[in-house]
């Protein structure tokens, strides 16, 4: 029997990896889609830049054609923003982690519903889109990072309900703090995680594999969710701005 394929974009690191490697131990066959090869050499892995949904198409018909048709899909691509107020915000490179987040997130995700289609094999498919707690209510310096998120969450719902008469069920992990390599960037720059952890109910940030098994939950266990928005964020949202 043919084992079930999962797509996963930005699966070369962090929360990605993380995914990547849970849904391998759930025996599916994974393809990365990223800008850097895997560390791991299970899964197939193709260089794309997800805002080329040429690419993204050419990429997927080859993975479908040694793995099979893809039914399922995480979108874990990403980018930082510059964490500036929005007067000081660079226009080219407000505009870059739109189209990586937003943009991304739709050529991915009807990518993979095109390719079902071709295939007749709609029945069963499953997206988990990503998104982050940064998305709900106002933050300073977030009008790049955070409105495009905001914008990945009202795009989930969009599709959730245009796909679900095609039984493809579309939902979207909020992360909260998670200590992946872009945070430990951050870190290492000087950010200060001292306050963050001390508001958090749960008291520390999240690990990636935490994050994935929230993801790998959405993606395979929850057949009757489509259009949620979950939040995985050791409870910060609960405690309210």
């Amino acid at each position: 029997m043919t084992r079930e394929h999962a797509v996963v974009t930005g699966g070369s690191s962090g929360i990605g990896l993380a995914v990547v490697r849970r849904l391998m131990k759930r025996g599916l066959a994974v393809t990365v889609l990223d800008m850097q090869p895997p560390p791991d050499d299970g899964p197939q892995a193709f260089q794309v830049d997800v805002t080329r949904e040429p690419d993204v198409r050419a990429a997927l018909a080859e993975a479908a054609r040694t793995a099979g048709t893809p039914t399922r899909l995480v979108t874990c691509h990403g980018i930082r923003g510059e964490f500036k107020p929005a007067l000081e915000l660079n226009l080219d490179a407000y505009r870059r982690v739109l189209d990586v987040h937003l943009v991304g997130t739709l050529v991915t995700a009807r990518s993979l519903v095109a390719g079902l289609l071709a295939d007749d094999a709609t029945n069963g498919g499953s997206i988990v889109t990503i998104s982050s707690t940064t998305a709900y209510g106002g933050w300073a310096n977030q009008a790049d990072y955070g409105v495009a998120k905001a914008a990945v969450e009202q795009l989930t719902q969009n599709l959730a309900i245009e796909w679900a008469p095609l039984g493809v069920r579309v939902n979207a992990v909020a992360p909260g703090h998670t200590l992946t390599p872009m945070v430990q960037e951050m870190v290492d720059q000087g950010y200060d995680l001292s306050a963050t952890e001390a508001r958090m109910p749960l008291g520390r940030l999240c690990t990636p594999d935490e994050m994935a098994a929230a993801i790998e939950f959405l993606l395979l266990d929850a057949t009757f969710s489509t259009g949620v928005r979950m939040p995985v964020d050791g409870g910060w949202t609960a405690v309210g701005k």
